[in-house]
């Protein structure tokens, strides 16, 4: 009995044994298990948040030799490995393919620029037609944009004239602006030359080509300028409507403006011709017979004393100075039968009451000014005084009659005009 007793024994400890072991055993398998698990958990956490962290821009695209040259800024916190570009040609559903391929140049760190994306690719790009084009890193994240293909999406866009109203003759501009209100980036957006419509009498040069000619690149939320001068010759109240669009774009996606020739207004009188013209205060014609002492507004003038008169005159021209000439005139046209035919005061010196012969070209007017201006001689360049004589009592209607130069004498640009004033009754 006692020997079975301790055999039991030995037996019951060979089972506990064997029980320990298995579940050591299986205890250790749970925690390996578990513990590749907690690792997978990780390791696919840490690839989530590095696909988060990997961020790029495509900064640029041009298409040179018919390959892409594609240029992407790295600004996330990761360096990007580029697996796969896919090439579309999105023309038409009859010539619809797909390609891909796998960069040479694909390596950028955080902060880096990468550039000559797709220069080894066996794709031809023609810029006649419209493809889509993905980029795929490592990680999974992709961009994409469009080549040549606004027809796709209607892009913000707008057309103005500054000004839009204008003198015939004068130089205005159009200028285009589109906006990229889309997530794709565009590649050598280029627009149409503005068409028109409107007055059969409005002309105007050929606008020609657009400065800039085109962008390489327009990217998403990004906007971009083209110009072009526009000299209209045209009569007052003619207008015409400025319609443009982008090449490949879609037909509905354009903009307008209208131009409108108006005349050059100043001083309640209209100048239909040119910029730069010169007016006059209609109050500020005075004259005097004691030297400058008084000086009168009053439209009768006594005969037989010598006159000298003075008025303001105004230079309107935005950019250019007016130089004045010594045939610069005040004439006294006879309107009665007692007057004579016409009585001319010359311009003199501007520095009354001494009188100095004006010489030939003095006196200058900046833009934007206004000079005094003194008639006292009788014969351009003297000090001769001129006077209404008692022969020469009567009405008369009052010009003035201004001759100069814009900028310099030297570059003969003349120019004369005539100011009609008002009437006089000499006694």
């Amino acid at each position: 009995m006692r020997v079975r007793r301790g055999l039991s024994t030995v037996v019951g400890a060979v089972f506990a044994i064997i029980a320990l072991t298995s579940t050591v055993t299986y205890v250790s398998y749970s925690m390996g298990i578990l513990d590749n698990y907690n690792q997978s958990v990780l390791t696919k956490n840490q690839q989530l948040t590095d696909v988060d962290k990997e961020k790029f821009q495509i900064s640029s695209v041009t298409v040179p030799n018919n390959k892409l040259n594609i240029t992407v800024v790295n600004t996330g916190n990761l360096p990007i490995n580029f697996t796969k570009i896919w090439i579309q040609n999105t023309t038409t559903s009859a010539t619809d393919w797909v390609r891909s391929y796998v960069p040479t140049h694909n390596f950028v760190v955080p902060g880096g620029v990468l550039t000559n994306i797709g220069q080894n690719s066996g794709v031809n790009i023609n810029l006649a037609n419209s493809y889509n084009v993905k980029l795929v890193t490592s990680r999974g994240n992709t961009q994409q944009f469009s080549i040549n293909s606004p027809s796709s999406t209607k892009l913000n866009i707008q057309l103005f004239a500054f000004p839009s109203n204008v003198p015939s003759t004068t130089t205005t501009e159009l200028v285009m602006i589109v906006t990229n209100n889309s997530t794709n980036t565009f590649v050598n957006v280029t627009p149409n030359t503005p068409t028109s419509t409107g007055s059969s009498t409005f002309t105007y040069p050929a606008l020609g080509t657009s400065s800039p000619p085109s962008y390489d690149t327009l990217l998403p939320g990004q906007t971009i300028l083209f110009k072009w001068d526009l000299t209209p010759t045209a009569n007052e109240g003619d207008s015409r409507t400025f319609t443009v669009s982008l090449k490949n774009g879609l037909a509905s996606n354009t903009a307008s403006t209208t131009v409108s020739i108006i005349n050059l207004r100043a001083s309640s009188s209209v100048w239909t011709t040119t910029w730069g013209v010169l007016s006059i205060d209609y109050t500020s014609l005075q004259w005097t017979q004691d030297g400058g002492t008084t000086w009168n507004n009053a439209w009768s003038v006594p005969a037989a004393t010598n006159i000298v008169w003075k008025v303001s005159i105004t230079n309107n021209d935005p950019t250019r100075t007016f130089i004045l000439n010594g045939n610069t005139t005040l004439i006294g046209a006879g309107a009665s039968t007692g007057a004579a035919s016409a009585v001319p005061f010359f311009i003199i010196k501007n520095n009354y009451p001494t009188l100095t012969a004006y010489p030939t070209n003095y006196q200058t007017i900046a833009h934007g000014d206004t000079g005094i201006i003194y008639f006292q001689a009788n014969t351009p360049a003297t000090v001769t005084q001129e006077q209404f004589s008692n022969a020469k009592i009567g009405q008369y209607s009052v010009s003035i009659l201004i001759f100069g130069y814009w900028n310099s004498v030297s570059n003969s640009n003349f120019f004369g005009q005539n100011i009609p004033y008002e009437g006089i009754v000499v006694h």
